[in-house]
């Protein structure tokens, strides 16, 4: 009909009282549209977006670990007959088993280190590209990207468990070894 309204703007001075508002004016026979609706569509689309890079990192986390246990067990048949000269001489399981925790842990460290170190630097590349190519001209560029220190500790510290976690078998199977046959190894 003619002289009507094609929308009305309608603000809340709490955001508690969206919903009731909502109500109301829905009782009245009117579309509403809130903002915070679209919100909580936002954000379930982010925790399904969270979900899906979460196990694509649980996977390669697994993947991660596979690896470091397929290079201590290489390591260990490589150095099986060095294996056998150190029970040989007197060096104990417990001995036998550190050695290969420290290079488990090492690698570890390593890896963690490598890692945060590409993510810092992958963060270094989209932040120039979203301050030069997104941000208009006369607005100040933003670091969209932050690493608390005890997120980086943490992630050090993770790895290096995996990296543990995942070298207690090749140092038990090393451990095990016995020395006679690891001394006519070849």
């Amino acid at each position: 009909e003619k002289n009507q309204y094609s929308s009305i703007y309608v603000r809340v001075d709490d955001i508690q009282d969206v919903d009731k508002v909502k109500a109301e004016i829905e009782k009245m026979g009117l579309h509403v549209f809130a903002i915070i609706d679209e919100l909580d569509q936002i954000k379930q689309a982010f925790l399904v977006m969270d979900s899906i890079l979460g196990a694509i990192g649980a996977v390669a986390l697994l993947i991660a670990a596979l690896g470091i246990i397929n290079t201590m067990v290489m390591s260990i048949l490589e150095r099986t007959r060095e294996i056998g000269i150190m029970k040989a001489i007197g060096g104990s399981e417990a001995e036998i088993k550190s050695i290969f925790f420290v290079e488990a842990g090492a690698i570890g460290l390593i890896g963690a280190v490598f890692g945060l170190l590409l993510g810092w630097l992958f963060t270094l590349a989209a932040n120039y590209v979203i301050n030069n190519f997104v941000v208009p001209e006369n607005e100040l560029g933003m670091n969209l990207f932050y690493f608390p220190y005890w997120l980086i500790l943490g992630s050090i510290a993770f790895s290096i468990l995996l990296s543990l976690a995942a070298g207690l078998y090749p140092a038990a199977r090393a451990a095990r070894i016995d020395p006679v046959k690891a001394l006519r190894h070849e």
